[in-house]
């Protein structure tokens, strides 16, 4: 983890939990117990104290951040102390949101602009809950993220693309569009394929030239209803070129891995790269495009 924050920089992060209310099948973090956690409270405030006046973003992640209790807040109101016009990314499941109460004492600590990352795993609760290995967290998840959106919080809405989802992404997009349309955006996940991601790789993971058509159509219908869809973690190498646009220089630096094979890519400067994180043989995955042989200098992003 690092030691010092950055301006500009994408890996800004306190990490401040192991414990998670989910069980996500592809989770690349498993849950786990905070056997370190005073020390880990120390770090992040550390990390807060001596952040740069000009730090744009500190993303707050876990395991679950709301699982911490009024540590949450604590942080909270030590960045806005130290740095008040941060913006904060909180990435968490949502379902802590369904509960009114916590939602009014959550919200009485916000100070400045943050913005809610959550995942939803499908448009339905059995597919929902397979994925994230909790009863009844589909509804709790949708509760929270209308909760979230009656009172016009800026919602990041992920959807990490594995096998179970990927043919539903219309169905999903559909839902988002019906019963979401509040959102800022939805992101398109790709694996990071460590902890339970390895663990399962042969029953999540879907070749990607398999399901794009799919994400094609499924991002239209997003964008028709004028809702922002971007693609994160997928090189654009398997990504259509038609898909180019939506895509996003998402991985983290310090996990960020350029192959040999990337050197002569003429694309690589708008390319996420691969995580170095990731058990993977990348042999495995057939690209769409020879991207070195593929020339296209200008990316028009939306």
């Amino acid at each position: 983890m690092r030691d010092k924050f950055r301006k500009g920089d994408n890996d800004n992060i306190l990490f401040v939990t192991s414990r998670c209310s989910n069980q996500c099948i592809m989770c690349c973090q498993p849950p786990a117990a905070d056997r370190d956690y005073a020390s880990l409270v120390a770090r992040n405030m550390n990390l807060i104290e001596t952040a740069d006046s000009d730090t744009d973003e500190i993303c707050i992640t876990g395991g679950e951040p709301t699982l911490i209790g009024k540590d949450l807040f604590a942080y909270m109101d030590k960045i806005w102390d130290c740095l008040p016009e941060v913006d904060i990314h909180l990435l968490t499941n949502g379902r802590a949101f369904s509960s009114v109460s916590y939602l009014s004492e959550f919200i009485s600590h916000i100070r400045g602009r943050i913005c809610f990352g959550i995942p939803i795993h499908s448009d339905n609760c059995v597919d929902h809950d397979y994925i994230a290995g909790a009863h009844n967290s589909f509804y709790q998840t949708v509760d929270g993220l209308q909760n979230l959106g009656k009172l016009h919080y800026d919602i990041e809405l992920r959807v990490i693309l594995i096998k179970q989802n990927v043919t539903r992404l219309p169905q999903i997009a559909e839902f988002i569009v019906m019963n979401l349309p509040f959102v800022s955006q939805v992101s398109f996940m790709g694996l990071e394929i460590t902890g339970y991601a390895a663990t399962n790789f042969s029953k999540i993971v879907e070749q990607p030239s398999n399901f794009m058509e799919l994400l094609d159509r499924t991002i239209h219908i997003l964008t028709d209803c004028h809702i922002r869809a971007r693609i994160f973690n997928l090189p654009l190498c398997l990504l259509p070129s038609k898909l180019w646009p939506f895509a996003s220089k998402s991985i983290s630096n310090w996990k960020l891995k350029y192959p040999r094979l990337c050197k002569s890519c003429a694309v690589k400067q708008h390319c996420c790269g691969l995580f170095s994180t990731s058990q993977l043989k990348w042999d495995n995955i057939k690209p769409i495009i020879a991207a070195p042989n593929f020339l296209h200098s200008v990316i028009n992003r939306p």
